[in-house]
Order: C-alpha cells, then structure tokens, then sequence
C-alpha cells in the first residue's frame, strides 16, 4: 500500500484507541503510544503528565485542516498540559537561537550546577517542559525550546498556540559572541513578542544578553543591542546582561520571579518595615536551593551585585552543607570589617538575610535586631498559609 494509505490506517487506528480509551477499555497501551509519538517529536513531557491528560482531560478529539489526526492530536495535547490554575502555576518562555545557552542558564540557576559542568551541555531537542516550585511563593513552568531551524519553523507552524497560549513571560536569550546572527536573533525576537502579546498583552519580555563575560566593549555592544533589538518593539523589554559566571544569572531570575509572584508586595512591605528598624541597612528574601530572591528592600542601583553575590554565597553554603551530609542550617551569621550579616531559618526552603549597617553592635544590640527578625520571618511563614 502507498505512504498516504498506511498514514490514514494509523491515523484510524490510533483514533480507535483514543475511542477506547473514552469508554475506559484502553489505558497503559494509549498512554504508550502517545509517550513514543511525542519523543519521536523531540517532545519531553512527564509520563505521570500525559497519563492524567488522557484519562481526565480528553474531549472533542478531531483532525483539523492539513493536519493529520496524531498532530492535531498532540496539539491539543500540548493545550491541556498547560491548563493549571494561574494563580498556581506561570507559564514562562525560554527561547533563542541555537547555541544561545538556554539550557545552561536553567541547569546553572535551578539545578544549581557550577560553570564547568555546563561547558559540555547537550542541545536541547524540541520543548522541554520543567515545572519548579520557589520558596511556595511561585510556581513557574519553563518552556525550554531548542533554538534549531528545524524546531523554530515547528513553533512557527502547528505547535504556535499552544507554546505562546497562557504564557506570563518571555524570556529571549542571545549570544553576544554570535554576532553573524544578530539579523536572526532580532526577526526570532520580533516574532516571539509578536505571538505572546497576541494571547496575553500584559506579558512581560525580557532579553538576555547573555555570555557577557566573553564581550570585550560591553557597554557598547549593550547600547546597541537595544537600540537595534527594540527598534520595532513597542512593548516595554527588560534587558538582562548574563554569563554562567558570577551573580548576573541569580539577581536576572530573582527579578523575574518576582514580577510573577502575588505575594511580592507583600514580602517587600514586610522586609521595609524591618528596614526602618534602627541598625538595619537591608533585607532579603531568598530561596534556599537557588539563591533567587523573592523579596529585597535594596535599591535597583545596588540591588543587580548585592542579590547577586548573596545569591551566590547561599547557594554554595546549602550545597556545602549537604555534601559534609550535615542537616540544614537554621541560622548563620557573618562578620565583616564593615558589616554584620544575619540569615535565619524561615521555612524549610527560604532564608530571610538581614545586613546591618555596621560592624561595631554590642552583642545585646545583635540580639535585638535577632528578635525582630524572628517576628518578620513569622509573619512571612503566615503569608504562605494565607
């Protein structure tokens, strides 16, 4: 038989299970196939995932236009994957071009690996769904989209929607050392901000320039970049300048997290009234795993450093702490020639830093900023139960 014949036998094959699976007569076999056909696609998407799709979520199943029926299948797969509560779950978009070093900047933030594990990353195939829970405060699902051609004009075509639908932010990642490219990176752009808006106009973008640390004239490339990147965006970007080394990829992310957190405001309010405590120069929220910041009462000035090297210092104690095999650390102090740092314990996964505005406190004075410490980490456990 021809190409086209054994296709529509699949085709009618397949919707016969998916027929099976609606009256309950089908389950582990359908969930099989679906899994191989999405990983024949370059599509990673958690087994436990696809099962409660297939068997909750399955509806008004139909081929559409030129697609065929297992396209549309998955279509409409990638649709109910996305359907979480918005108060629970932020969508956010990570995409770029090829070799732009998306995964990297994940797996260096939220994986917590060093710069040197990365160097030998592998591409990423397709979209790669990764779903993390910061502090209980947000949880964002990063869509992690490989930047080569053959993936970009797939976004372009039958997986659009269901990529761009329901998304909260866009995340565009660009080598600063592929300058041959940054034509492509600006028309990628263009049509990435494009699409989002289109489902959601109140979407937040934001470029990173990343690999930074390789740019010799950073300010210049910088300026540039913006002015030509932005030229024919009128929607408000944030530009990030990045590298896998150093604080730049924590306080980016820290900033990012928080633009999608409710609670937010309130941390910030919180954190500001133990501010104005007498002694106290600043405090920050952080997520104990990945150094991200869900609240901080620094200056913007100030705040892109300070988060930054905080980040990376409790990111490097929490992991020293577990590789010694030692319980995690309930509080910490650190003693400088210019300044005192508290970190208390406030949930099992985030640390409230209290910085004070010298070194020279009497013990009893310690103590006392300790105690009101306490109550603001209190008051931010209540918020969670809220």
């Amino acid at each position: 038989s021809s190409s086209k014949e054994k296709e529509f036998l699949i085709n009618i094959w397949y919707r016969d299970q998916l027929v099976y699976e609606k009256t309950g007569v089908v389950k582990e076999a359908l969930t099989n196939e679906i899994q191989f056909f999405f990983e024949g696609r370059n599509l990673s998407i958690p087994r436990n995932r696809i099962d409660w799709i297939v068997r909750e979520e399955f509806s008004n199943i139909s081929s559409a236009g030129k697609e065929t029926f297992i396209e549309s299948t998955v279509s409409d797969l990638l649709g109910e994957f996305q359907k979480k509560p918005t108060e629970e779950m932020k969508k956010i978009i990570l995409i770029g071009l090829s070799n732009a070093g998306k995964t990297c900047i994940y797996e260096r933030v939220f994986e917590g690996k060093k710069p040197w594990e990365l160097l030998h990353s592998a591409a990423t195939k397709g979209i790669v769904y990764k779903e993390y829970e910061v502090g209980s405060i947000s949880k964002p699902m990063i869509w992690d989209l490989g930047g080569q051609q053959q993936y970009l004009d797939e976004y372009h075509g039958v997986l659009k929607k269901n990529i761009f639908r329901k998304a909260s932010i866009l995340l565009y990642v660009i080598d600063l050392t592929d300058t041959d490219r940054y034509e492509n990176a600006r028309a990628e752009l263009e049509w990435s901000v494009n699409q989002i808006l289109s489902f959601n106009p109140g979407a937040i973008i934001n470029v990173f320039f990343h690999k930074i640390d390789l740019v010799h004239d950073k300010e210049e490339v910088v300026a540039y970049l913006k002015k030509f990147l932005s030229q024919n965006i009128s929607h408000k970007i944030m530009f990030h300048s990045t590298s896998i080394f150093g604080q730049s990829l924590f306080s980016a992310w820290s900033e990012i997290i928080r633009e999608i957190s409710p609670k937010t405001t309130f941390i910030n309010s919180i954190l500001n009234t133990l501010k104005n405590h007498e002694g106290v120069k600043d405090a920050v929220l952080l997520e104990k795993s990945t150094g991200l910041a869900c609240g901080s009462t620094f200056e913007l000035s100030e705040e892109d450093i300070a988060v930054g090297m905080l980040s990376l210092l409790i990111v490097t104690i929490d992991k020293v702490t577990k590789e010694m095999k030692l319980q995690n650390f309930k509080e910490f102090k650190l003693k400088t020639d210019a300044n005192y740092i508290l970190i208390d314990n406030v949930t099992s996964d985030l640390l409230l830093i209290i910085i004070l505005t010298s070194s020279n406190f009497t013990k009893e004075a310690v103590a006392e900023i300790e105690d009101v410490g306490k109550e603001v980490s209190k008051q931010i456990r209540n918020l969670w139960i809220e």
